[in-house]
């Protein structure tokens, strides 16, 4: 039990055991998504209501814990991408809006950098490794959801608003980041060609953004119509209204 509430678990290396286990669990929840597409497109309402609930719960015992321990300014602000994402996907499952998933889309799409490239994560039997695995794979799934539920599918306008607002949210993160010696968005501790320095790194980033953006728009266009029709067949009900 110590060993879970730990503040201090050592990282899980790139490839271990956690590390691997935390990707099994991302395709046994999609793999549960996609072939039960037909009850969860039935039960829509319950699904997000569930897992709005289990994402709140995430988020509120994830900043209880920075608060009551003490964690300064420089890591407990949601400015790291991943935060930003697991807030969004909050209030689309609160509100249903498609402005908000079409934002949530480009942006969980570093998640994907996150889980397959992961920086100081606790392993499985920490606490902080399970809120992340919780956060990582609702994050990375909700745009799934969303298609399955609703036919949602994400637009070229769409990628364009998303990537102002990552720049918005970029230039937050390097503003906080001077003021409390923070490393929100990665942007002090580079952990990939860190040697380029600043600021090119920061232009790397961008650039890579807006680069992921494009790619995750172009294989969205492979996946077929009919998330929610092929569960439903030819005479599917219309969404239920958020």
């Amino acid at each position: 039990m110590k060993r879970f509430f730990s503040l201090t678990a050592e990282p899980i290396p790139i490839g271990g055991p956690d590390h691997l286990m935390y990707v099994a669990l991302l395709v046994l929840a999609a793999a549960l998504l996609i072939g039960c597409r037909r009850w969860v497109r039935e039960h829509a309402r319950q699904v997000h209501a569930g897992v709005l609930i289990v994402s709140v719960t995430q988020q509120m015992l994830m900043y209880g814990v920075y608060v009551a321990t003490g964690w300064g300014w420089a890591q407990v602000l949601p400015l790291h991408i991943s935060r930003v994402s697991a807030l969004l996907c909050v209030v689309y499952l609160a509100t249903g809006s498609e402005r908000v998933m079409d934002v949530l889309f480009y942006f969980s799409l570093w998640a994907w950098f996150s889980f397959s490239y992961p920086q100081d994560i606790s392993p499985i039997t920490n606490l902080f490794g399970w809120s992340f695995l919780i956060n990582h794979v609702i994050t990375l799934l909700m745009p799934v959801l969303a298609w399955v539920t609703t036919d949602w599918r994400p637009s070229r306008r769409a990628l364009g608003r998303a990537f102002a607002w990552m720049v918005v949210f970029s230039l937050v993160a390097v503003a906080v980041n001077a003021i409390t010696d923070g490393d929100y968005f990665f942007q002090r501790s580079m952990p990939v060609l860190g040697s380029l320095g600043q600021p090119a790194y920061y232009l790397g980033t961008l650039l890579t953004g807006l680069i992921l953006f494009w790619l995750g728009y172009g294989i969205s266009r492979l996946v077929p119509d009919g998330g929610a029709g092929a569960a439903e067949g030819p005479n599917r009900a219309s969404p239920p209204a958020s």
